[in-house]
């Protein structure tokens, strides 16, 4: 037995229809959240009433113009809303007010820009707005331009495909984007085990809400190693686009030297948004080396996990991990039951992918493209690699303690975050571009992936 968390409601020990207790998911369903899990929240506090309608959806409101591009399937029907934004126009400096309804880019008001070199006036507007608005196009034309005759009007009712790479505006408010974030953090650790009362804090029971105590941070890569990463991921991490969930505590001296005890969540979404939680400054439960989630947004059909060729025993232990027991397989020779339990494995892990494994892939990608390339900066990227990711490069014994939550400084292992923080007061510019990068990318990637 368990208790919600924010209402603190005795849950049952299973989940059916008549249950209070029911499957939570820790990353929004909006958003392509696939990690659901047992025993945290009840029905009534997850519902529309309270952390459903109150943060989640306004969580997710702010990410609608990537997950409409994205065409992510979602459970429940929601009612179309229309979308503030800004479109930023290819080699110009100049920017469109857009508005996104029912996957629809369009013109928030009517406009027209004129392309002298092809001769033509493109007015942007609904094809009923740009009835009218054409008239006042052509009059303007005849003041502006002296060979008016020679030009023609186009008109443009949808932005969708027409201007190439979008970039997504990001209507930030701070309170909702804080909770969103806290919210993912305590669910995911509770489902990791983490005790209630090291979170209690976070948690406005009286009012069945999130509470902000300015405790979300943005990552920037402050290790070498990680900067490389990120700057080349979208050319070599097929799962790019993702949302990731890691939960570790980590001990650092404080600048009063007292050594404290501290507990993270870090969490990534579409691959762009990169944030730490800090759940405790005064950690007292066990050490957490890295606790991951991993999944893409996008399925992949192939599985990189294979069953066939697993002895009885190793079958019999993925028998219970798929939640199916012995009944289930009775009759079937190996061949069978190696089909159906792959079967059943891929429709439940197509999202899933192992964290850590990925990260060695983008390192080993680097690695290769520097001893191919034959750089000359090969040495000391190897230096500053090979303890942030290795405990013994011979063993090829490859980890993530250090990865985005520490660095390493005059061969001593050092948090980032006050690190970043420091960053943040005294070159927030630095941050900004790192963003403003993440942001390049992430529409790039939507713009050549938006058929899939």
């Amino acid at each position: 037995m368990s208790n919600c968390y924010l209402c603190n409601v005795t849950l049952e020990a299973h989940v059916d229809s008549s249950t209070k207790n029911h499957y939570e998911h820790v990353i929004p369903q909006a958003l392509g959240g696939q990690l659901k899990t047992p025993g945290i929240l009840c029905k009534t506090c997850g519902g529309e009433e309270f952390l459903g309608g109150k943060v989640d959806k306004p969580f997710c409101d702010i990410f609608t113009l990537i997950t409409e591009r994205l065409d992510i399937k979602k459970d429940r029907k929601t009612n179309s809303v229309g979308l503030d934004g800004k479109l930023h126009l290819i080699d110009s400096s100049e920017s469109i007010d857009i508005i996104l309804k029912d996957k629809i880019l369009s013109n928030k008001r009517p406009e027209y820009k004129i392309d002298h070199n092809k001769k033509v006036a493109y007015v942007f507007a609904n094809k009923k707005v740009a009835k009218s608005f054409k008239f006042k196009v052509q009059n303007e034309l005849k003041e502006q331009v002296s060979n008016h005759s020679d030009y023609s009007i186009e008109i443009v009712s949808s932005l969708n495909d027409y201007l190439g790479v979008i970039e997504f505006p990001f209507n930030l408010v701070n309170n909702v984007f804080e909770k969103g974030f806290i919210k993912m953090a305590i669910e995911f650790a509770l489902s990791k085990g983490v005790d209630y009362d090291t979170i209690k804090h976070l948690i406005d029971r009286e009012n069945k809400t999130i509470k902000c105590n300015n405790n979300v941070i943005p990552y920037y890569p402050i290790a070498k190693i990680e900067e490389m990463m990120e700057y080349v991921r979208t050319g070599i991490d097929a799962n790019f686009m993702s949302h990731s969930l890691v939960l570790f505590s980590q001990r650092r001296i404080s600048k009063k030297g007292k050594e404290i005890k501290e507990l993270y969540c870090f969490i990534e979404l579409f691959g762009t948004f990169q944030y730490f939680v800090e759940l405790s400054d005064n950690y007292i439960g066990e050490n957490i080396e890295p606790e991951t989630y991993a999944q893409r947004i996008i399925r992949h059909q192939d599985s990189d996990y294979k069953i066939h060729g697993l002895d009885y025993k190793d079958l019999s232990i993925v028998l219970k991990e798929l939640g199916l027991d012995n009944k289930d397989v009775d009759g079937l020779s190996y061949e069978d039951i190696c089909v159906k339990l792959q079967n059943i494995y891929d429709k439940k892990n197509k999202y899933i992918y192992d964290y850590k494994k990925n990260a060695k892939r983008i390192v080993d990608s680097i690695i290769r493209n520097k001893i191919l390339n034959r750089n000359n900066d090969f040495l000391s990227m190897f230096k500053s690699l090979q303890p942030h990711f290795y405990w013994n490069m011979e063993e090829d014994t490859f980890h993530i303690t250090f990865y985005r939550s520490r660095f390493m400084k005059e061969e001593n292992p050092y948090s980032i975050i006050p690190e970043i923080k420091e960053l943040y007061i005294n070159n927030k510019e630095k941050i900004t571009r790192y963003t403003y990068f993440k942001f390049k990318e992430l529409g790039g990637f939507i713009e050549e992936n938006k058929s899939v």
